[in-house]
């Protein structure tokens, strides 16, 4: 599937892929709604995988907005997506909205 991306209003919504190949125009959306809007909404639900590179890009992300004081919310994705963080142990890092439970389908 091809990777896209949109953004606006403070919300970033990655669609296909979010791995090594793509983390960096993640990062560049996010960085770029943090500084129009002071706040991020990370949203996983059009994702089909997450490997670690996008693990680790919401990792520095939630750690960077504790440091810099901007909101940043991570809207939960798919079970195959949600598992990883769980897999990691690292849901309870993560600023996720409902608890990182995943969409009803």
């Amino acid at each position: 599937m091809a990777f896209t991306l949109e953004e606006g209003d403070g919300v970033v919504r990655p669609r296909g892929e979010l791995d090594l190949a793509t983390a960096d125009l993640v990062r560049g959306a996010l960085q770029k709604q943090v500084g129009e809007h002071g706040t991020v909404t990370l949203d996983l639900g059009g994702l089909l995988f997450l490997d670690t590179s996008g693990l680790r890009l919401v990792l520095e992300t939630a750690e960077a907005s504790r440091r810099e004081g901007f909101e940043f919310v991570v809207l939960p994705g798919a079970p195959d997506v949600q598992r990883l963080f769980d897999l990691a142990g690292v849901t309870g890092m993560v600023p996720f909205a409902d608890g990182g439970e995943p969409p009803e389908s």
